[in-house]
């Protein structure tokens, strides 16, 4: 398209790629700077997407996580000189409460990393009175409202939005569901000065099964203060599409290490082990892709264990069956140690671990397991997922196949396997540590949520 608004913001660009080439040299002054004149030109752009190549947000928005960047290494202090504020995360999806594991994922994590960088109270609702919740014991100064049944309605939340939206300040939402919408629409009548964060649990799948015309969806993107997926071949599916109402940010899913654990990334630690974390017999997960894979490449793999961590679900087990009748010599190779949730023993599964297996037919960004493998200084081997690149840092981490394609998987992992050797991870493990640091560290991800919800 060529009109005045494709060319103004064309022109922009051109004018700030001299800052953009020296960033990481600008003070924070400058780098503030920049950062107000990329975000508004991004929401001019969504204003006039119509008008403009919507190419032009991609890059926009891109530019604005890099200078993002630069400004949290040069980040002063956040001051807040009034009352403590408190920053709410809700469950809305279905209304189902909080489980445990969920608190230290970005659902939980994000407001309460948040709270800590900008002295504030973070608060959950619901959880089910009476469950376990070991991880409040770790993530102190996190408050857990409870519930005496375990499935709430949308009378539950909206009674407690009317009777605590004056000490809601901030509201972080996890997905864009129906339940959300209504629930954001309520709050801004009574907030309308809250801050309102949303970390879009969004994949290709769910991008093209939602009515982006319908209202509620417009309105929601209008209410956010800020929306972010977790992979940026999301974020610029999304920045790329006219009919997304909001300039869309990057913000992946970290590791945050609450128990002062050690956490060892070491070439003399690792063993021969590929290792998948997560719910073992989902069908999201395709772990009998894994498993299929492993048994095309065990002879070329030998010497090498498969590692199956997380609570196994029953529908699987048929599989599981069979699968060592059809390799029996593969029943000391191929382990399922069930649930961890002993944060010493589940970092040992990742220390040990040389590579780490993805086998996700879909995955919202970069599932949390990612992380923590990532600063344990494994590879990867990973199904094309929206967040594959992201994943092995556009190959230089790990390998990525074509999901469904069981043989692909299989010469993927012989390709990692081969060559992970303590001289390989000794080169590996620095470029790893280096990319976790920077991009998967949630202490500075809630920096990055700071500056943006408070600049």
């Amino acid at each position: 398209m060529d009109n005045d608004y494709s060319q103004n913001i064309s022109g922009f660009l051109s004018d700030t790629e001299p800052y953009m080439e020296q960033l990481d040299t600008l003070p924070f002054e400058a780098a503030s700077e920049l950062y107000d004149l990329l975000d508004n030109a991004a929401q001019v752009s969504t204003f006039h997407i119509n008008e403009i190549d919507p190419e032009l947000r991609v890059i926009l928005c891109d530019k604005l996580d890099k200078v993002l960047e630069r400004i949290v290494d040069v980040l002063p202090t956040f001051e807040n000189t009034g009352e403590q504020m408190q920053i709410f995360s809700p469950s809305l999806e279905m209304y189902r409460n909080w489980q445990n594991f969920q608190l230290m994922k970005d659902c939980g994590l994000a407001g309460y990393l948040l709270a800590k960088e900008i002295n504030a109270k973070p608060v959950m609702l619901f959880g089910t009175e009476g469950a376990d919740y070991p991880y409040l014991d770790i993530l102190t100064g996190l408050e857990l409202l409870l519930r005496n049944n375990e499935n709430q309605t949308a009378e539950d939340h909206f009674k407690h939005l009317e009777a605590n939206y004056a000490d809601m300040d901030i509201l972080i939402l996890y997905g864009m569901y129906k339940q959300s919408t209504g629930y954001l629409e309520a709050y801004r009548l009574l907030r309308p000065d809250g801050k309102v964060y949303c970390g879009l649990d969004m994949n290709t799948y769910w991008f093209k099964h939602v009515d982006w015309d319908e209202e509620p969806v417009k309105l929601f993107a209008q209410q956010c203060d800020l929306i972010a997926t977790s992979c940026r071949a999301m974020r610029d599916e999304l920045n790329r599409f006219p009919k997304f109402h909001f300039p869309c940010r990057w913000l992946p899913n970290g590791f945050y290490n609450p128990t002062g654990l050690k956490i060892t990334a070491s070439p003399k630690y690792k063993e021969n082990i590929i290792l998948m974390v997560g719910r073992v017999g989902d069908g999201q997960k395709n772990n009998e892709e894994l498993m299929t894979a492993f048994a095309i490449a065990a002879d070329k793999l030998s010497g090498w264990t498969l590692h199956f961590v997380g609570p196994i679900d029953p529908q699987i087990q048929p599989f599981i069956k069979q699968y060592f009748l059809n390799h029996p010599d593969l029943k000391e190779r191929v382990i399922f140690t069930g649930a961890i949730t002993d944060k010493t023993e589940l970092y040992d599964e990742y220390a040990k671990a040389k590579v780490f297996a993805l086998s996700s037919r879909t995955e919202s960004g970069t599932p949390n397991v990612y992380a923590e493998a990532l600063f344990h200084g494994c590879m990867f081997v990973t199904s094309d997922v929206d967040g594959a690149d992201d994943i092995t840092n556009y190959g230089q981490l790990g390998e990525v196949y074509k999901r469904g394609d069981a043989k692909g998987l299989a010469d993927a992992l012989v390709k990692v396997c081969s060559g992970a050797d303590e001289l390989a991870f000794r080169e590996h493990i620095p470029k790893a540590l280096a990319y976790a640091e920077r991009y998967y560290d949630w202490k500075r991800i809630a920096k990055k949520l700071a500056f943006m919800l408070f600049k």
